[in-house]
């Protein structure tokens, strides 16, 4: 394989989700078999360390947009550090009905 082909030798900000996932897959095959070439084994390991590292990080950063989307849609969210703009729920005016007990 050459080193333009060479998936360890693409960047990590270039290796999307499904594609580290794809190599990781094919690299723990690789491991799982009865051949391991012992010469390969360590950095083989590592790059399946670094798609593993990969993988946390797109997976961190779309929780992190799926949150601050649904924040943007919810009314009722709490100003964030990241949308310190966001209005906070409105406080109930004197005369709206308590729907607490006791009240």
């Amino acid at each position: 394989m050459t080193e333009a082909t060479d998936p360890a030798a693409i960047a990590d900000d270039d290796v999307g989700y499904t594609a580290a996932l794809s190599e990781l897959a094919e690299i723990l095959h690789e491991l799982d078999g009865d051949e391991v070439d012992v010469d390969v084994l360590g950095g083989r390991v590592r790059r399946a360390a670094e798609l593993l590292r990969i993988c946390r990080g797109r997976i961190a950063s779309a929780r992190f947009e799926v949150e601050q989307v649904v924040a943007e849609l919810d009314p009722t969210a709490l100003p964030t550090a990241a949308d310190p703009g966001l209005d906070p729920a409105p406080e109930p005016t004197s005369g709206e009905a308590d729907t607490t007990e006791g009240g």
